[in-house]
């Protein structure tokens, strides 16, 4: 199952907001959340950040549509 890394932070609403935008993914990867304040400390001021083979799939307000076009083409 391929690895998908979501860039949060605490106290953030759009982090929760992505967070619920990306769960329909879970079935097909795995999503490991890191703390931006212990890892990935670049991402800092773009958190929300969803990140494929380091490659940033969506950031900020995410949008379903944008994650899965970002992941497939």
């Amino acid at each position: 199952m391929s690895e998908l890394i979501f860039v949060t932070t605490d106290n953030c609403e759009l982090c929760k907001k992505a967070q619920n935008k990306i769960k329909f993914l879970k079935p097909f990867y795995e999503i490991r959340e890191v703390d931006v304040q212990e890892d990935l400390k670049e991402y800092l001021i773009r958190v929300p950040v969803l990140l494929k083979n380091n490659k940033v799939i969506e950031e900020g307000i995410f949008s379903r549509l944008r994650v899965l076009k970002n992941l497939f083409f």
